[in-house]
Protein backbone atom coordinates (compact mmCIF):
# COMPACT_ATOMS: atom_id res chain seq x y z
CA UNK A 1 0.00 0.00 0.00
CA UNK A 2 1.15 3.53 -0.73
CA UNK A 3 2.37 5.72 2.11
CA UNK A 4 3.06 9.40 2.63
CA UNK A 5 2.39 11.90 -0.12
CA UNK A 6 1.44 9.23 -2.66
CA UNK A 7 -1.31 7.83 -0.44
CA UNK A 8 -2.54 11.33 0.35
CA UNK A 9 -2.84 12.11 -3.36
CA UNK A 10 -4.66 8.81 -3.94
CA UNK A 11 -7.19 9.63 -1.21
CA UNK A 12 -7.71 13.14 -2.56
CA UNK A 13 -8.37 11.91 -6.10
CA UNK A 14 -10.71 9.16 -4.84
CA UNK A 15 -12.76 11.78 -2.99
CA UNK A 16 -12.97 13.88 -6.16
CA UNK A 17 -13.98 10.89 -8.27
CA UNK A 18 -16.68 9.89 -5.80
CA UNK A 19 -18.00 13.44 -5.76
CA UNK A 20 -18.21 13.71 -1.98
CA UNK A 21 -16.97 16.24 0.55
CA UNK A 22 -14.38 15.64 3.23
CA UNK A 23 -17.20 16.01 5.74
CA UNK A 24 -19.06 13.15 4.02
CA UNK A 25 -16.00 10.94 4.24
CA UNK A 26 -15.48 11.84 7.89
CA UNK A 27 -19.10 10.99 8.69
CA UNK A 28 -18.79 7.60 6.97
CA UNK A 29 -15.67 6.77 8.99
CA UNK A 30 -16.91 8.19 12.28
CA UNK A 31 -14.09 10.75 12.49
CA UNK A 32 -13.80 14.55 12.34
CA UNK A 33 -13.25 16.38 8.99
CA UNK A 34 -9.77 17.63 9.99
CA UNK A 35 -8.67 13.98 10.17
CA UNK A 36 -9.54 13.52 6.50
CA UNK A 37 -7.54 16.64 5.67
CA UNK A 38 -4.65 15.12 7.61
CA UNK A 39 -4.93 11.92 5.58
CA UNK A 40 -4.51 13.93 2.39
CA UNK A 41 -1.66 16.10 3.67
CA UNK A 42 0.37 13.42 5.45
CA UNK A 43 -0.77 10.13 3.90
CA UNK A 44 -1.03 8.66 7.40
CA UNK A 45 -4.16 6.56 7.92
CA UNK A 46 -4.85 4.44 11.00
CA UNK A 47 -4.68 0.78 10.00
CA UNK A 48 -8.18 0.25 11.41
CA UNK A 49 -9.51 2.39 8.54
CA UNK A 50 -7.65 0.73 5.66
CA UNK A 51 -10.24 -1.91 4.82
CA UNK A 52 -13.07 0.60 4.94
CA UNK A 53 -11.06 3.07 2.87
CA UNK A 54 -10.92 0.52 0.06
CA UNK A 55 -14.56 -0.53 0.35
CA UNK A 56 -15.91 3.04 0.70
CA UNK A 57 -14.33 4.09 -2.59
CA UNK A 58 -14.88 0.74 -4.33
CA UNK A 59 -17.51 2.27 -6.63
CA UNK A 60 -14.96 4.64 -8.20
CA UNK A 61 -11.48 3.10 -7.80
CA UNK A 62 -9.88 -0.31 -7.48
CA UNK A 63 -7.64 -1.31 -4.53
CA UNK A 64 -4.63 -0.73 -6.78
CA UNK A 65 -5.46 2.98 -6.64
CA UNK A 66 -4.17 2.94 -3.06
CA UNK A 67 -1.21 0.73 -3.92
CA UNK A 68 -2.88 -2.48 -2.78
CA UNK A 69 -2.28 -5.52 -4.97
CA UNK A 70 -5.01 -7.43 -6.79
CA UNK A 71 -7.15 -9.51 -4.49
CA UNK A 72 -9.75 -12.24 -4.53
CA UNK A 73 -12.96 -11.56 -2.63
CA UNK A 74 -12.44 -14.81 -0.74
CA UNK A 75 -9.10 -13.60 0.60
CA UNK A 76 -9.77 -10.09 1.86
CA UNK A 77 -12.80 -9.44 4.03
CA UNK A 78 -13.28 -5.79 4.95
CA UNK A 79 -13.85 -5.33 8.70
CA UNK A 80 -14.13 -9.11 8.95
CA UNK A 81 -17.77 -8.99 7.80
CA UNK A 82 -18.86 -11.17 4.90
CA UNK A 83 -21.91 -12.71 3.27
CA UNK A 84 -22.22 -15.54 0.72
CA UNK A 85 -22.79 -14.77 -2.94
CA UNK A 86 -25.96 -16.62 -3.97
CA UNK A 87 -27.60 -17.37 -7.29
CA UNK A 88 -30.85 -15.62 -8.12
CA UNK A 89 -32.63 -18.93 -7.64
CA UNK A 90 -31.15 -19.49 -4.17
CA UNK A 91 -32.07 -15.90 -3.24
CA UNK A 92 -35.64 -17.05 -2.71
CA UNK A 93 -34.51 -19.29 0.16
CA UNK A 94 -33.56 -18.12 3.63
CA UNK A 95 -30.09 -19.48 4.29
CA UNK A 96 -27.93 -19.25 7.40
CA UNK A 97 -24.48 -18.08 6.27
CA UNK A 98 -22.93 -19.85 9.25
CA UNK A 99 -24.04 -23.16 7.75
CA UNK A 100 -22.19 -22.52 4.48
CA UNK A 101 -18.79 -24.12 4.82
CA UNK A 102 -18.15 -25.41 1.31
CA UNK A 103 -14.81 -24.33 -0.08
CA UNK A 104 -16.39 -23.12 -3.32
CA UNK A 105 -18.57 -20.50 -1.62
CA UNK A 106 -17.70 -16.95 -2.72
CA UNK A 107 -17.79 -14.48 0.15
CA UNK A 108 -18.49 -10.77 -0.39
CA UNK A 109 -17.29 -8.09 2.08
CA UNK A 110 -19.79 -5.79 3.81
CA UNK A 111 -19.30 -2.45 5.55
CA UNK A 112 -21.62 -3.30 8.42
CA UNK A 113 -22.18 -6.43 10.44
CA UNK A 114 -24.77 -8.41 8.45
CA UNK A 115 -27.71 -10.39 9.78
CA UNK A 116 -27.49 -14.19 9.98
CA UNK A 117 -29.49 -14.58 6.77
CA UNK A 118 -27.93 -11.75 4.74
CA UNK A 119 -26.49 -12.62 1.33
CA UNK A 120 -25.06 -11.06 -1.82
CA UNK A 121 -26.26 -11.16 -5.42
CA UNK A 122 -24.55 -10.17 -8.64
CA UNK A 123 -26.60 -7.82 -10.80
CA UNK A 124 -27.79 -9.11 -14.16
CA UNK A 125 -29.28 -7.02 -16.95
CA UNK A 126 -29.90 -3.28 -17.14
CA UNK A 127 -33.33 -2.78 -15.56
CA UNK A 128 -31.84 -0.95 -12.54
CA UNK A 129 -29.39 1.28 -14.38
CA UNK A 130 -27.86 3.77 -13.91
CA UNK A 131 -27.55 3.17 -10.14
CA UNK A 132 -26.94 -0.57 -10.49
CA UNK A 133 -25.14 -2.11 -13.46
CA UNK A 134 -24.39 -5.67 -14.51
CA UNK A 135 -21.59 -7.11 -12.39
CA UNK A 136 -22.29 -4.98 -9.30
CA UNK A 137 -22.74 -7.00 -6.14
CA UNK A 138 -25.52 -6.03 -3.77
CA UNK A 139 -25.95 -7.00 -0.12
CA UNK A 140 -29.44 -8.20 0.81
CA UNK A 141 -30.93 -8.52 4.30
CA UNK A 142 -34.13 -10.61 4.50
CA UNK A 143 -34.79 -9.34 8.03
CA UNK A 144 -34.63 -5.62 7.22
CA UNK A 145 -37.91 -3.70 7.32
CA UNK A 146 -39.45 -2.82 3.95
CA UNK A 147 -40.21 0.87 3.40
CA UNK A 148 -41.39 2.98 0.49
CA UNK A 149 -38.51 3.75 -1.87
CA UNK A 150 -36.19 0.99 -0.72
CA UNK A 151 -34.66 -1.54 -3.10
CA UNK A 152 -35.89 -5.10 -2.77
CA UNK A 153 -35.35 -8.62 -4.04
CA UNK A 154 -38.75 -10.08 -4.83
CA UNK A 155 -40.24 -13.11 -6.55
CA UNK A 156 -43.61 -13.85 -8.06
CA UNK A 157 -44.92 -17.31 -7.20
CA UNK A 158 -42.03 -19.75 -7.72
CA UNK A 159 -40.24 -17.70 -10.38
CA UNK A 160 -36.63 -16.56 -10.15
CA UNK A 161 -36.09 -13.54 -7.93
CA UNK A 162 -35.88 -10.05 -9.42
CA UNK A 163 -34.50 -6.71 -8.27
CA UNK A 164 -36.68 -3.58 -8.16
CA UNK A 165 -37.50 -0.46 -6.16
CA UNK A 166 -40.47 -0.86 -3.83
CA UNK A 167 -43.14 1.85 -4.10
CA UNK A 168 -46.04 2.05 -1.67
CA UNK A 169 -49.05 4.26 -2.37
CA UNK A 170 -51.79 3.66 0.16
CA UNK A 171 -53.12 0.13 -0.29
CA UNK A 172 -51.30 -0.27 -3.61
CA UNK A 173 -47.73 -1.50 -3.96
CA UNK A 174 -45.50 -1.42 -7.03
CA UNK A 175 -42.12 -2.65 -8.24
CA UNK A 176 -40.30 0.05 -10.14
CA UNK A 177 -37.24 -0.45 -12.37
CA UNK A 178 -34.86 2.54 -12.37
CA UNK A 179 -34.40 2.17 -16.13
CA UNK A 180 -37.52 3.75 -17.66
CA UNK A 181 -37.32 1.35 -20.61
CA UNK A 182 -38.94 -1.24 -18.36
CA UNK A 183 -42.53 -1.18 -17.05
CA UNK A 184 -43.65 -0.67 -13.46
CA UNK A 185 -45.18 -3.83 -11.98
CA UNK A 186 -48.22 -3.74 -9.72
CA UNK A 187 -47.81 -6.17 -6.85
CA UNK A 188 -50.39 -8.76 -5.88
CA UNK A 189 -50.59 -11.51 -3.27
CA UNK A 190 -48.45 -13.64 -5.59
CA UNK A 191 -45.38 -11.51 -4.82
CA UNK A 192 -43.03 -12.23 -1.95
CA UNK A 193 -40.22 -9.87 -0.84
CA UNK A 194 -37.08 -11.94 -0.17
CA UNK A 195 -35.06 -9.09 1.30
CA UNK A 196 -34.02 -5.44 1.25
CA UNK A 197 -30.85 -4.25 -0.47
CA UNK A 198 -28.70 -2.48 2.13
CA UNK A 199 -25.35 -2.06 0.36
CA UNK A 200 -23.65 -2.20 -3.01
CA UNK A 201 -20.16 -3.54 -3.64
CA UNK A 202 -18.71 -2.59 -7.03
CA UNK A 203 -16.57 -5.21 -8.76
CA UNK A 204 -14.12 -4.16 -11.47
CA UNK A 205 -12.09 -7.33 -12.04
Amino acid sequence: MYTGKKLGEAIKSAIELKGVRKADVARAFGIKPPSVTSWIQTGRVDKTHIDKLVSYFADVVQPEHFGIGSFETNEILFNGYKVPLLSWIDATKQLDKNALTESNIIWVPTLRKPGNHAFALEIKGDSMEPEFTAGDRIIVDPEHSVKDGCFVIVRENDNEAMFKQYISEGSYHYLKPLNNRYPIIKMSDNFYICGVVIEKFKIYV
